[in-house]
């Protein structure tokens, strides 16, 4: 708790404040019971979805497909970004799976068959996924109130170790998720393959609308399963949700397809040897006919782009993403490999496929061509188009980048082989990155330009150490510089220096939102409250929120400019030094009539005094008038006093330490303006970007800030006797927008109490005095002495008369016996003097209650020439409730 933060009071002289409580004890009352939950079904549920959490929209189907038409036609774009707008980047995409099954005949009919599963195919037929489960979204209410235990983010089994432990059992591991699962096992779908391959494919989609440039990534998480053995005990590894749906879907592949061929599996499963997984994509980026596609293989990131940067006129270009250092032009979208069944993402072997065009891999026709593909194990004789790239494409990890004239092109992107014993499973993570291209001096695209992506080995071989030579395409997707940090001549993400907010830029966030196991900015947890009925009126009591103490987790990932990776200590992209770890700026309090957050209406919002916002980067628009901005801008060359900067910030810049800072007080609007969010008009003044500025409160509609303090206590008057009522209690807080929105709240718990009068026969009485007290008791005699001749005063001055103390709200029915609260006035000492005749001073009292004893502090400034009047409020623990009259009514001590 905040004790005596900001406290109101007017102190002339020494005050000695005491309330005096007598209290009779009374009768229990029962405690009323918790609200009903309510509870729901799919009615309708659908073999098609969609994810448009932040600001991308993707379509998905439960047949594995990612970034496709979520109507279902088949026939229209599926993936759009900004969401909202008629900028198509993916039509299609999703997962393939190739390998040979192990075993020997006739023990294992299927004993050395090359075969596959194609979850995505560029060319429609050959798709071997089937449902499994519908599709949950994490931000659909309907969806969370029947979400299976099977969907929540893992725990208890290897898959959680992709999360951290505070994201693990919960509905959603980001503002929404997406969870469904597919199986290849139906011999119902085996076009070009000569039987299922036996694998289980969960998938699980995360997104966030932070930090900077997360707003535009998607993640998925797969996670494939050999669901071959009919023996539960091969499935005892994974969690128990998830190991029933494993060993249902085995005794029904052992079904189906013993059926189906007229054989028998073996009991005990078969492992799938040299198995492949990889990540196959047909973007159309712009004009579909229009595309190239290359790879940056230290970034593992495989791309798409137009090839003339154009800028259609159905597009719509938010300034605030293609604006300077980005020109307005169809974007760029890549897929990174965040991890493979192996462990790190690396892209094993990456290439072009391509839809007729001469000399390209066409797009392989059935699942052993697949395997070849996959592998880089091509066969002439079997018809297959090899690597155009010079050298092995098992040690190069590249077979074909189309070079000549764009096209309808297609890409995949294999992960290392493995092999997979019945019941194991392995993991594969990609981020989808959408990005303005960048602009470039000298390159001013035009109808006809036509940017190739030339040698994807220059950014990765030993051309970027001796002439740190890259393509255009690599300056365009955010390259600026190389340098090879821990001198083992091998090119490392961390070491490339790139433009924040570009592909290459937004990657390397991809990267370390990964690495932090998707841990972002936490809204505070929910605080523990109750409620007490009475006559007319209910008493809602809460205390502090455990984030208070432990902080938001987040803290430790964006406090540090630089990160330690395996290439050595490299820039932090996530680094804000404006992030508070101790966020938590208040209460709210929620009342309605049925138990549903949505109908709960706010009745009263408090948030604490004395608390500072500290920015570094001039990132605060004092006031919030942001038509009266000045010109402070460091980020674009406006810093300093001369243009109306508070200090003379610097630029925010990963990798090195902000130092200059100047704190604001929390109270009023909060706007904070987007690194990027601001730009110079031709008179050299600075404009706000339309959708940049952002207020911590009144944009959500909540009340500003106001310093009222948190009493911890509410007593609600406007009810009804008989009539139940759903209250509810969350925190939130106040914090960076370059991390995440500028205020969070917890989840909304609502708890009931039905109104009415107590009992007849409870007795409960109390009676409170208040009062400044001295050694002989209450201080009456409030007459101001005279000052006589002899230059002495008639008497001892009276207390201050301004220094008021009350309780917030009073509950008896939790108190038994007597008790008192003092305040004490210890000390004043004098900090600073001002030009302005005035002194900065800092007061220390003693509280004392049945809750303990603090000693808290407030500093001010006091004015030389117009009097000693100031004012600041706060509140603080009156009393301690009993132990056994609280727990009527769920609280404690």
């Amino acid at each position: 708790m905040h004790a005596l933060r900001g406290m109101r009071r007017t102190i002339v002289g020494l005050a000695l404040t005491v309330l005096s409580l007598a209290l009779v004890p009374q009768s229990a009352e029962a405690r009323p019971g918790p609200g009903e939950k309510t509870t729901g079904f799919r009615l309708f549920a659908r073999s098609v979805g969609f994810i448009n959490t932040n600001r991308v929209f993707y379509g998905l189907t439960t047949r594995g497909e990612i970034g496709t038409d979520s109507s279902g036609s088949g026939t229209n774009g599926g993936g759009y970004w900004p969401r909202g707008t008629q900028n198509e980047y993916m039509f299609n995409a999703g997962f393939q799976f190739a390998g040979i099954i192990g075993g020997s005949k006739p023990a294992n009919p299927w004993a050395g068959d090359t075969t596959g599963a194609m979850l995505f195919d560029a060319t429609g037929p050959r798709k071997h996924g089937a449902e499994v489960t519908p599709i949950y979204r994490g931000q659909d209410p309907n969806d969370v109130a029947i979400w299976p235990d099977v969907a929540k983010v893992p725990e208890g089994d290897a898959s959680e170790l992709l999360f951290d432990p505070l994201l693990r059992g919960q509905v959603n591991g980001s503002q929404g998720d997406v969870y469904w699962i597919t199986w290849d096992g139906d011999p119902a779908f085996i076009s070009s393959r000569p039987h299922p391959l036996g694998l289980l494919i969960e998938h699980r989609g995360l997104a966030w609308n932070y930090p900077a440039g997360n707003d535009d990534i998607l993640y998925f998480i797969i996670t494939y399963y050999n669901i071959t053995s009919l023996d539960p005990a091969a499935y005892a590894e994974h969690r128990p949700a998830m190991r029933d749906i494993l060993i249902a879907q085995s005794q029904k592949f052992h079904a189906l397809n013993n059926a189906r061929f007229g054989i028998t599996l073996p009991t005990a499963g078969y492992t799938i040897n040299e198995l492949y997984a990889a990540f196959g994509a047909d973007p159309d980026v712009g004009s579909a006919g229009q595309n190239y596609s290359s790879v940056n293989l230290p970034f593992a990131l495989g791309y798409a782009y137009q090839s003339n940067f154009a800028r259609p006129s159905n597009w719509t270009f938010d300034p605030a993403i293609f604006s300077s250092p980005f020109f307005p032009g169809v974007g760029l979208v890549g897929v990174k490999y965040l991890k493979g069944p192996d462990g790190p993402g690396k892209i094993q072997l990456f290439s072009n496929t391509c839809n007729g065009v001469a000399g390209c891999p066409a797009d392989p026709n059935n699942t052993t061509r697949l395997w070849r593909y996959l592998s880089g194990k091509l066969d002439v004789n079997q018809g297959d188009v090899l690597c155009g790239i010079p050298g092995i494409p098992s040690v190069t990890n590249l077979c074909f980048v189309n070079n000549v004239n764009p096209s309808d092109i297609r890409f995949f992107q294999s992960s290392a082989p493995s092999s997979l014993a019945p019941g194991k499973s392995a993991s594969v993570v990609v981020a989808f990155v959408h990005a303005a291209p960048v602009a470039i001096p000298g390159f001013a695209p035009v109808a006809a330009t036509n940017v190739r992506p030339g040698n994807p080995t220059f950014v990765s071989s030993d051309s970027i150490f001796k002439y740190n030579g890259v393509n255009t395409i690599d300056s365009i997707s955010g390259y600026l510089g190389f340098t090879d940090i821990n001198a083992d001549n091998i090119a490392q993400q961390g070491e490339f220096r790139v433009r924040p907010g570009s592909l290459l830029g937004k990657a390397l966030v991809a990267q370390q939102v990964f690495d932090g196991k998707f841990l972002l900015p936490f809204s505070p947890q929910p605080p523990e409250f109750f409620l007490i009925p009475g006559d007319a009126q209910v008493t809602v009591l809460w205390k502090p929120t455990v984030s208070e103490t432990t902080g938001d987790p987040y803290f430790a990932i964006a406090s540090n400019p630089t990160v330690t990776t395996p290439g050595g200590v490299v820039a932090n992209n996530l680094y804000d030094p404006n992030y508070r770890r101790f966020d938590v700026e208040g209460y709210r309090l929620y009342r309605g009539r049925i138990d549903a957050p949505g109908s709960l209406r706010l009745l009263q919002q408090f948030d604490y005094n004395n608390t500072t916002f500290r920015d570094f980067g001039g990132v605060v628009v004092e006031g919030g008038n942001l038509a009266g901005t000045p010109n402070c801008a460091p980020e674009i060359g406006k810093g300093g006093a001369a243009n109306g900067c508070r200090a003379n910030f610097t630029t925010i810049t990963p990798g090195v330490a902000s130092t200059i800072s100047f704190a604001y007080d929390l109270v009023g609007p909060l706007v904070q303006v987007n690194y990027g969010g601001r730009d110079l008009l031709a008179n050299g003044n600075v404009i706000i970007l339309p959708g940049q500025a952002d207020s911590a409160l009144t944009r959500e509609g909540f009340p500003q800030l106001a310093n009222n303090g948190v009493p911890f206590i509410y007593l609600d008057r406007d009810v009804r006797n008989g009539v139940r009522y759903f209250y509810s209690v969350t925190a939130f807080d106040v914090n960076s927008i370059r991390s995440a929105p500028s205020q969070l709240e917890s989840a909304k718990i609502s708890k009931s109490v039905v109104v009415g009068a107590p009992a007849g026969n409870i007795v409960n009485t109390a009676t409170i005095q208040q009062g400044m007290f001295g050694r002989t008791g209450l201080l009456t005699d409030a007459t101001v002495p005279t000052l006589g001749a002899d230059g002495r005063f008639s008497k001892k001055f009276p207390p201050s008369n301004s220094a008021t103390v009350s309780l917030a709200a009073f509950a008896p029915q939790l108190l038994k016996g007597s008790g008192e609260v003092s305040i004490r006035f210890d000390s004043a000492q004098v900090t600073a003097v001002t030009a302005a005749s005035s002194v900065g001073v800092t007061d220390w009292y003693t509280i004392t209650s049945a809750a303990g004893a603090s000693v808290v502090s407030r500093a001010y400034v006091k004015s030389g020439t117009a009097g000693a009047t100031f004012a600041v409020t706060g509140t603080f623990d009156a009393v301690a409730p009993d132990a056994q009259l609280a727990a009527q009514y769920g609280g404690d001590a």
